[in-house]
């Protein structure tokens, strides 16, 4: 595991304007880590900061969004933790070598890892999967049907944009690590995001802390799980947090 610290800097093409701060990076083979703390940032109007590590890919450099920053403050911090599944078309982790935030107006704040001279006007970024949107023809509404679907960390990007924090939830990545899936949970026209794990009272604390409230086991018809995707003790289920649909 290799770590080191970078200045965070705005850029304007190759040319630093000034820095805003600091990252603390932890990178290994599968799963890294980049602790960003910034101050200084004063934004012209309302909206967050888009977070992505970015790889190269030949003479060219690619960027993976990682999430969303929902606080315009001058003073952030906030922790990214990312694995192989998150960084999209990069060989490894070890392949990542920056970091960069971009404002609504596009300004971009860097931090290279080797500190080479990079362009950031010349990182281009890889698309997020979109769901599907069809137009179905009227029809009378049918009852709605309970539907269970197993899911990686990377597929959080299907939910509404405010809820893509919810990829460094530290008790989602927990569940996640241990279990290898989350669990996409649509009962009675609502949404839930399942963790799977062990109902004992030191986990639904945890739980509860990080926001998922409730607790329910799921029947093997449901959902079909591999040996490491379960534990076979009885009280083995999923930690659900309610999603808000609307935008």
């Amino acid at each position: 595991m290799k770590r080191f610290t970078q200045y965070l800097y705005e850029y304007r093409q190759r040319e630093k304007v000034k820095n805003i701060g600091f990252v603390k990076v932890e990178q290994g083979k599968r799963e890294g880590k980049v602790e960003i703390q910034t101050r200084g940032l004063f934004f012209s109007r309302g909206g967050g900061l888009k977070v992505y590590l970015f790889y190269r890919n030949n003479d060219m450099y690619e960027g993976v969004l990682q999430g969303e920053i929902g606080q315009n403050k001058p003073m952030i911090q906030y922790m990214l933790t990312f694995s192989d599944e998150d960084i999209g078309n990069a060989d490894s982790v070890e392949a990542i070598c920056g970091i960069f935030l971009e404002d609504e107006e596009k300004k971009r704040y860097m931090a290279v890892w080797n500190g080479e001279e990079i362009n950031v006007e010349d990182i281009s970024t890889e698309p997020l999967k979109e769901m599907e949107i069809r137009e179905e023809p009227e029809s009378e509404p049918e009852p709605e049907k309970n539907f269970y679907e197993k899911i990686q960390r990377k597929d959080l990007v299907r939910l509404p944009r405010r809820e893509w924090r919810l990829a460094n939830n530290n008790f989602l990545l927990h569940g996640f690590y241990n279990y290898h899936h989350l669990l996409w949970i649509e009962e009675g026209g609502e949404l839930y995001i399942g963790v799977p794990g062990v109902n004992h009272a030191r986990e639904v604390q945890a739980a509860k802390a990080f926001g998922f409230t409730q607790f329910r086991k799921m029947e093997n018809e449901e959902v079909e799980l591999s040996e490491e995707e379960r534990n076979p003790r009885e009280d083995f289920g999923y930690f659900c947090r309610r999603i808000e649909k609307n935008e």
